[in-house]
């Protein structure tokens, strides 16, 4: 199934929603655009899609509201939602393209894209969102089906490819050393590392890999795991360009999610691979020889 991954943004002005149409007659959205190929910092899109329409966010990577899923015809449209908060600048579309300000009353009255006023309707509390268990507990029972009835193929070179380019950002070293240190210390696993868990675990650009690293640590501090994966994954994670302090916070909502003795296990391990990088640890206390 494709997904075509779309940030739109709800900028309210005096009760007032901005909305645009790319042509007359054509139904009213949000201001929103596509994530180009390559780009996976969805936060960054959003502040440019902003831009090319004269708005100032200063908060952008602040103001994600939620994710919607509207059906397409190849698949799924994604949609980002951002509500901007402190704004500055006239909206100003590019010629040709149509604009007006509508309050929430005027929604029900005009032409907007399936699954728009549905969004906004709820990103001002109007409407309850739908109970879509089903349709996700529905949807993974079909992936869960079509993966056992596949039979195992051998990897492309795509996903061989991909697969090492992760392992590349993650390690900070050459991939094929690192495979090859794989296929040593685990061999009958090496393959399903790089072709599955990485190729295809981490290749959607929904989540980039900094936010993807941090998860990581979150989980495996939150099992108790806290030998070489943790370690390897907050050595990714600044790989990835995750400073040290969110690094930190991620350990510290361990604590409040998962239980202090979680956090407590894990976070030597983060001191070590801080220690090895020379990271300055300002204010804490040394242990007495």
């Amino acid at each position: 199934m494709k997904q075509h991954i779309t940030m739109a943004a709800i900028l309210e002005r005096g009760g007032r929603i901005f909305l645009v149409r790319p042509q007359p007659g054509a139904p009213w959205e949000l201001p929103s655009g596509p994530l180009p190929p390559g780009v996976d910092d969805v936060d960054e899109e959003m502040d440019r899609i902003l831009q090319r329409l004269g708005v100032h966010a200063p908060a952008v990577e602040e103001d994600f509201l939620q994710t919607h899923y509207f059906p397409a015809e190849d698949g799924q449209v994604v949609y980002n939602l951002y509500a901007p908060t402190g704004w500055q600048g006239e909206p100003a579309p590019p010629p040709g393209v149509g604009s007006g300000w509508f309050t929430l009353d005027e929604l029900d009255a005009i032409d907007l894209l399936p699954g728009v006023r549905q969004a906004i309707l709820e990103a001002f509390g109007l409407v309850q969102p739908p109970d879509r268990t089903g349709e996700i507990l529905a949807a993974l029972g079909a992936e869960l089906a079509e993966a056992v009835r596949e039979p195992a193929a051998p990897a492309s070179s795509a996903a061989r490819a991909a697969g090492l380019d992760v392992l590349r950002t993650l390690g900070g070293r050459d991939p094929g050393a690192a495979f090859q240190d794989l296929r040593r210390t685990a061999p009958e696993l090496a393959e399903d590392i790089v072709d599955f868990a990485l190729a295809r675990g981490w290749s959607s650009p929904v989540l980039d890999r900094r936010t993807r690293s941090l998860l990581v640590i979150a989980m495996l501090a939150a099992q108790g795991r806290t030998g070489s994966p943790l370690r390897s994954h907050v050595e990714g994670a600044l790989n990835h360009g995750a400073s040290p302090a969110q690094v930190i916070e991620v350990l510290r909502m361990v604590a409040v999610y998962a239980g202090f003795p979680a956090a407590l296990e894990a976070w030597p391990v983060m001191e070590e691979v801080f220690a090895r990088r020379g990271i300055p640890r300002p204010g804490r206390t040394e242990a007495a020889p």
